[in-house]
């Protein structure tokens, strides 16, 4: 039971974290080494993704 408890919090605080992240501008997630993209795979994906590296 704990797993699923802990599995759920993770969840709800990714999905909640993404949302943020898709209020910001597209310069400001560049910033961040972010972009639009990775946003969108992060959310459609269940598993860890690497994001952008192209600004660096």
């Amino acid at each position: 039971m704990a797993f699923s408890l802990t599995s759920m919090f993770r969840r709800s605080d990714r999905k909640r974290v993404l949302t943020d992240l898709m209020k910001f501008d597209d310069h400001l997630l560049r910033d961040i080494g972010l972009t639009r993209g990775d946003l969108a795979a992060m959310r459609s994906s269940r598993h860890r993704t690497t994001p952008s590296r192209g600004h660096e």
